[in-house]
């Protein structure tokens, strides 16, 4: 018996096309929350040269050699006229020591070149840099363990501890230092507590605001799946509402409906007598 196609397949057009509507509705509540927040979303270039030029001045990182036992050694980075010296908190694994350029530390150390994406695409971007329209900025991001412990393992697990430095080399020479511990989930009074202790000189290290640019270089330095949970009250999710649910619900019954409509016409259904088993051949 030929099945009735035209009610399931309506209802899968008119669901989809509901689904679309509120992805499309989502999309911009997103958006729109994302500039009230003022979330900025930047490109990244990855550097592992040692010598490069940057603002017209010479840049140089260079290795330098443990002085002790417990000593991991240090690289010294110098910038123009200026250079300073930074310990190797985790030594480079056998594969990474292989490497001449700054692969070697990238467990520990990143540095980075970025630019500010939000407002514009990326072609737009990469020609402004190319003409001198837009200026890159150039940061060089270091993660610290707790002393002591094996970078293999606790040191990968008590993520809680890990202290993020950054060093951002400025246009007119010399470097800003700031210094972030990794995000702990904070409810909304305590977030409030911390920064008036901070602006009162008492909050110890900030924690990485995940809405920052220098969350996004810290990222790189986070193992996978050691990246701080969102939040729920810092998610864009919490503009979208219920239209999220609601689009999963439309998705599912387009599916449904399709898988009705283009059905076989020989797949059995309940209104359909069961196929009767052959007679045995007679003698």
């Amino acid at each position: 018996m030929r099945r009735p196609r035209t009610v399931p397949l309506l209802i899968a057009i008119l669901s989809l096309a509901l689904a679309i509507g509120a992805v499309v509705l989502m999309a911009n509540r997103i958006v729109d929350y994302n500039k009230a927040q003022g979330r900025t979303t930047y490109v990244q270039f990855e550097v592992n040269d040692r010598d490069f030029l940057y603002a017209e001045q010479p840049v140089s990182i260079e290795d330098l050699p443990p002085k002790g036992n417990a000593d991991l050694g240090s690289i010294q980075v110098t910038f123009g006229d200026e250079s300073i010296n930074l310990p190797v908190t985790i030594p480079p694994n056998d594969f990474a020591d292989r490497f001449l350029g700054l692969e070697r530390h990238s467990d520990w150390m990143r540095l980075v070149r970025f630019a500010k994406l939000t407002g514009r695409d990326y072609d737009e971007l990469m020609h402004a840099l190319g003409i001198g329209q837009e200026d890159d900025r150039l940061v060089m991001v270091t993660k610290s363990i707790r002393p002591g412990v094996n970078p293999e393992t606790w040191g990968k697990v008590w993520r809680k501890d890990w202290i993020f430095d950054f060093y951002e080399f400025l246009p007119q020479g010399g470097f800003r230092h700031e210094r972030f511990a990794y995000p702990h989930a904070r409810s909304a009074e305590q977030q409030d507590a911390q920064r008036e202790a901070e602006a009162q000189g008492k909050g110890g290290i900030p924690d990485l605001d995940t809405r920052s640019w220098q969350f996004q270089m810290a990222h790189l330095l986070m193992p996978e799946g050691s990246a701080p949970r969102i939040i729920a009250g810092d998610s864009p999710l919490v503009a979208v509402g219920w239209i999220f649910p609601a689009t999963i619900l439309l998705v599912f019954v387009t599916t449904l409906s399709l898988l009705l409509a283009f059905a076989p016409d020989n797949f059995p259904t309940a209104q359909d007598p069961a196929p009767s088993a052959p007679h045995p051949p007679t003698k």
